[in-house]
């Protein structure tokens, strides 16, 4: 970690923690000479039924393979290491009940920031990274704009995105929670938070302490998933993404749009989201049969 800090993005640094933080608990007490293939094959088996989905083993399994290719172990281990299958599905775009649901479970939940960051995802198209690295000086609260950062592709990067009402409102809302931010401090820093006084439990109430402005928020993966569950909603924090873009699709805004919007999106991502466009194109035109008139023989 410390070798690479240098070059890595906030955001993959969190990614690598996080994932250091699952394998420590089976492999922390190894050495590194210890580690099998089969005990790979066991910590796999172990996070699935912690009900963790493929692709985040893979990546957790991912960051112990640079530990070993590190010291030069891994080329020993690879034939006999199976990365599990993963999903191929571009995404899921929500139903409007769900989308509700799900926006009551943000609302309620003891982290504070879950909710404003769930609106603003679903109104933006934000990766999660690219809002986690936020700074207050990349949001125009006269424009009503937002101006993506750092990104995960080049094409991304530096892209304006406006913020409409619901956006915007749930970003005021939240910077009215700092009065004393600067603009160089992140929109949702890493803090702390415990149930404090009488009766915060009941009232899923938290506290926040040991705040840092200058450094990001680890992950809303904790919260993100109770709230799933209390919503009864199967999704992924990234769907979003793709129920905001489907949305846009819906309305028939050109893909050129979309993609000005959303930044890069593969070939395969664009396709799909044409596909919505002309479904909307046609039911608009089909809605006008119903009032068509009958042709005279």
């Amino acid at each position: 970690m410390a070798a690479n800090k240098a070059r890595w993005s906030s955001s993959n640094i969190a990614i690598q923690e996080y994932n250091l933080k699952h394998l420590k608990e089976l492999f922390g007490n190894l050495l590194l000479t210890d580690i099998t293939a089969p005990l790979i094959g066991k910590y796999q088996l172990k996070r699935k039924q912690d009900a963790a989905s493929n692709r985040t083993i893979n990546m957790e399994i991912g960051t112990l393979r640079m530990v070993l290719k590190t010291f030069r172990l891994w080329p020993n281990l690879a034939p006999d290491v199976k990365m599990l299958p993963e999903t191929k599905e571009i995404g899921k775009a929500l139903t409007p009940d769900e989308e509700m649901r799900l926006l009551d479970a943000c609302r309620n939940s003891p982290s504070r920031s879950l909710y404003p960051a769930v609106v603003i995802f679903c109104n933006t198209g934000l990766r999660s990274s690219e809002l986690r690295s936020a700074r207050w000086n990349q949001v125009d609260f006269l424009k009503g704009e937002f101006q993506v950062g750092k990104s995960k592709t080049a094409g991304s990067e530096g892209r304006v995105i406006p913020l409409n009402r619901n956006a915007l409102q749930a970003i005021k809302e939240w910077r009215a929670c700092w009065p004393n931010a600067k603009p160089g401090h992140f929109i949702f820093p890493t803090e702390k938070l415990v149930f404090k006084g009488n009766g915060a439990v009941e009232r899923q109430v938290m506290s926040s302490y040991q705040v840092d402005p200058t450094k990001p928020l680890g992950s809303w993966k904790r919260a993100w998933n109770s709230a799933k569950k209390a919503a009864n909603v199967k999704c992924r924090l990234h769907d979003l993404r793709h129920h905001f873009i489907s949305a846009l699709a819906q309305t028939q805004t050109p893909d050129a749009t979309i993609q000005a919007i959303s930044g890069h999106l593969s070939r395969k991502m664009l396709d799909h989201y044409s596909h919505v466009a002309r479904d909307a194109k046609r039911k608009a035109v089909e809605s006008l049969n119903s009032n068509a008139p009958q042709v005279k023989h």
